[in-house]
């Protein structure tokens, strides 16, 4: 299927890279347009518009990492920091104001009770997604 808008919500786990890699390789063949997005979940005692310094920093670090990773992929990202009261209103929110084709989430492998566990951001995403959404769950480390 040939994505045109591809949104790819990074958050700092060792599963980006691979999941901005995979964003590339699937947009490439339709010259889709790549945006990678972080979003800074602001506490509820707080203002949405708090100024968030080390968050803010952090935030930008992150799209920069994964702007050199798509690059050095052979692909060009569009970058946006976002703040929110909850990171999967606001990809979904973001997805839609974009005319987002594919949402691209990259879930690290994490277990809980001795079974795969997927947090409740993806669980949100694929529920109120509108558009099409393909999780990436990195590998069983060894």
């Amino acid at each position: 299927m040939p994505w045109k808008k591809i949104l790819v919500p990074v958050k700092g786990t060792a599963v980006d890279p691979d999941v901005v890699r995979l964003a590339i390789t699937i947009g490439k063949p339709s010259k889709a347009q790549i945006t990678a997005i972080h979003v800074i979940e602001v506490r509820w005692n707080l203002a949405l518009d708090a100024v968030l310094e080390d968050e803010l920093d952090r935030g930008e670090e992150l799209l920069a990492n994964a702007a050199k990773v798509g690059e050095q992929a052979g692909g060009t990202l569009l970058t946006e920091l976002l703040q929110a009261r909850e990171a999967a209103a606001a990809i979904v929110d973001t997805a839609r104001a974009q005319g987002t084709d594919l949402i691209l989430l990259g879930m690290p492998y994490r277990t809980r009770l001795g079974k795969v566990y997927v947090g409740r951001t993806v669980q949100d995403v694929y529920v109120t997604a509108p558009c099409s959404v393909l999780a990436y769950r990195q590998e069983e480390p060894k």
